[in-house]
């Protein structure tokens, strides 16, 4: 016999059964994920062509698999005798060595030792090779598993530590940015998440993380995406937890039914502490290469449950979006009395009152609260759901984003009157309040300061932070304040945090009732001066303009609307001169609406904003940017004279303008859109100093100057 032979033999039929072991675990893990689907999703596919071809494939493989198995049993029989023929002669041959040393060497073809240490090395410290854990640590690794990554396991870790496994959730995310978790959760059957759901009976937070959905006109999220999933997961989530508290009940009566019933809660289900404590939202902005399925996968809602859902231990709901999450809840017998937080995502309005309603309305407890609602009476509406026993709202302590906008004053009344009666009676100690993005000089606005403010004084406490955080669009203006003196204390507070966050200051040269001193400090962080109507009319007016202008600390742009052009250039040179004086510099976005006429009357005319002629630029501001917008129509006759001026005034600001970079007009006819393509398009293959474009979807016009860089490169 060949003793090299029967090695190698044995070798390559070791490689093959470890070869053959992989192919198996593919088999068997593929052959799991059939048997967990829902036998009835599969029967409605029964006709398919791929279920034919799996009925075709299973059929010879049972057959084959059947074979294989008795033929190795049988192999196995009579290899493991051989084997341990072979092996147990060799033993005794090495036991007979320490007695017949010689002999055994005659006979024997290797050594009969093995090599422990060698002299004056230490052995090898080395741990065991194996380790048997408990069923706990291993639930505990395997908990850490997606569901689709923990099904093909369910054979061969077995029933028990699969569900022990489940159960060890606490934290659910449906993420849409990972690619495999975001097709897992699109494809899972609301089934399926209703069985995941019940057996992940730990959950402490359910995640969600929708995608962006955009669009020429709107960014917002696709509230839609997985709503039924994420519903069926919370409400499997409570039905699992019912069932463990009767079990535990019933086991403590003793099987009583009776003494179970004892700790029922009212609603037919008995009592249980939960374990959910938050659901949360957060929209995702996905790459454009990934497409969002239309209609969104799992979108609609299972049937409603028969049962009421209890979630005795959900405090918090972050940032949920405002319609299709907000209102997956209604009719579906949801109990939150624990709800302490509730913050809302996006506007709520008439459809979305009965969605923020419902989550309110068993609330025994709420401190924070985060909406935004834009319909006249629609705050009122929503908290008008808890009832009027003057302690529903006295933990409330933070109130965020109550807006008062569009309320009429009976409607602001209504809800402070509300609010008091719930107990909301000066004991907020955080209110957030938006009063609109435009503060203009009118009666009506300065009602809705007033009634703000009175709602304040009722349910904020009297050293509350009030914010009034009108954001980078909020336009203040100049003459409201002249009013500010005649207001409350709290109402002066509100229009002083609306200025200092306001991205925009307005000026339309009426009276003003009592001048405010503008400083440095009025307006820090408004970034544009809009000059409207009779803002530039006199020498008085451009004064205090300039005095506006100057203390602006973060000025950069400046609008008019109805000024005429030579008024404006003598603004900017009364504007530089007093930035000078106070040692400053300002480099100006000049954005101006200019009517047609201006652009047909002679170039030497003041109402012609070319600047040939006028003198030198060091008397303006530097403008890096001029935005012309045209307002009225030009006659045929007047076409080519239009043409011309506007060409000639967008040259002149590039030889007249220090630090000039680009120019727009907006609002071009269709005259001068054809005549520019045909006489000054191809000017850019010329590699001048200047590139001219046209936008032909808003008929606008831009001449930019080309850096260095770019001159040369062409």
């Amino acid at each position: 016999m060949d003793v090299n032979q029967v090695l190698t033999n044995a070798q390559a039929v070791l490689d093959s059964l470890l070869y053959q072991q992989t192919i198996q675990d593919e088999i068997i893990e593929c052959l799991s994920h059939l048997l967990d689907e829902d036998p009835a999703s599969i029967a409605a596919q029964v006709s398919s062509p791929a279920a034919w071809l799996l009925h075709y494939q299973l059929g010879p493989m049972a057959l084959q698999s059947d074979a294989v198995t008795t033929q190795l049993e049988q192999w196995a029989a009579s290899l493991t005798s051989a084997v341990d023929a072979l092996t147990s002669t060799t033993e005794a041959a090495a036991a007979l060595g320490s007695t017949h040393t010689e002999a055994q060497v005659a006979v024997g073809p290797g050594p009969s030792y093995r090599l422990i240490h060698r002299s004056g090395n230490p052995p090898a410290d080395e741990d065991l090779a194996r380790r048997r854990l408990s069923r706990d640590e291993l639930a505990n690794i395997f908990g850490h598993l997606h569901p689709w990554e923990l099904t093909p396991l369910w054979r061969r870790l077995g029933t028990p530590l699969f569900y022990q496994s489940a159960a060890n959730y606490t934290q659910v995310v449906m993420d849409c940015e990972d690619d495999t978790a975001r097709r897992m959760w699109e494809t899972m059957p609301l089934a399926v998440a209703h069985k995941w759901g019940k057996r992940s009976t730990n959950i402490r937070e359910i995640r969600i993380r929708c995608p962006e959905y955009t669009d020429d006109i709107v960014v917002a999220p696709d509230t839609q995406w997985c709503r039924g999933t994420w519903t069926s997961l919370i409400e499997g989530h409570a039905i699992g937890r019912a069932a463990i508290a009767a079990k535990k009940r019933i086991e403590r009566a003793g099987g009583e039914g009776a003494a179970a019933a004892s700790d029922d809660d009212g609603h037919g289900q008995l009592a249980d502490g939960g374990t959910l404590e938050k659901l949360s939202f957060e929209v995702v902005q996905l790459d454009d290469s990934v497409a969002t399925p239309d209609p969104l996968p799992s979108s609609d809602l299972p049937p409603a449950p028969t049962a009421p859902i209890h979630l005795p231990a959900l405090t918090t709901i972050d940032s949920i979006p405002s319609d299709d999450c907000l209102s997956a809840r209604v009719g579906r017998q949801w109990h939150t009395r624990a709800v302490k937080t509730l913050t809302i995502r996006g506007s709520i309005g008439e459809e979305e009152v009965g969605g923020a309603r419902s989550w309110l309305a068993d609330c025994v407890g709420v401190e924070v609260l985060d909406i935004n609602a834009w319909i006249e009476g629609v705050p009122a509406g929503m908290l008008s759901a808890l009832p009027a026993d003057g302690q529903s709202l006295s933990a409330l302590h933070t109130l965020r984003c109550l807006t008062v906008k569009y309320d009429r004053p009976a409607d602001v009344d209504r809800l402070r009157e509300m609010m008091v009666a719930r107990g909301a009676s000066r004991s907020i100690r955080q209110l957030k309040i938006d009063v609109g993005v435009f503060l203009s000089n009118t009666d009506e606005n300065w009602e809705r300061l007033q009634k703000a403010a009175q709602l304040v004084d009722a349910v904020a406490q009297p050293d509350a932070f009030i914010a009034c955080d009108s954001g980078r669009h909020g336009v203040i203006a100049v003459e409201l304040l002249s009013r500010r003196g005649s207001g409350t204390r709290t109402m002066q507070g509100i229009m002083d945090e609306f200025t200092k966050t306001a991205g925009k200051v307005s000026y339309s040269g009426h009276d003003e009732a009592h001048p405010v001193a503008i400083t440095d400090d009025t307006f820090p962080a408004a970034h544009t001066l809009q000059l409207r109507q009779h803002a530039l009319v006199n020498e008085a007016k451009k004064k205090r303009a300039v005095e506006i202008a100057s203390n602006m600390p973060s000025l950069s742009c400046i609008e008019t609307e109805d000024a005429l052009f030579v008024e404006v250039l003598d603004f900017l040179e009364l504007l530089q001169t007093a930035l000078v004086s106070q040692g400053r510099g300002r480099t100006l976005t000049l954005r101006m609406h200019l009517p047609a006429a201006a652009l047909i009357a002679p170039l030497q005319n003041l109402e012609s904003p070319c600047l040939w002629g006028r003198g030198g630029s060091n008397a303006l501001p530097a403008i890096q940017n001029f935005r012309i917008l045209i307002d009225g129509d030009v006659d045929d006759g007047d076409a080519d004279t239009f043409y011309k001026h506007v060409m000639a005034t967008v040259t002149s600001f590039n030889d007249e303008l220090e630090g000039h970079q680009r120019t727009t007009v907006e609002r071009l006819n269709t005259q001068f859109q054809q005549r520019f393509l045909a006489e000054q398009a191809s000017l850019n293959l010329s590699g001048g100093p200047y590139k001219l474009s046209l936008n032909t979807r808003n008929g606008s016009m831009c001449v930019e100057r080309r850096d260095a860089s770019t001159r040369d490169s062409a």
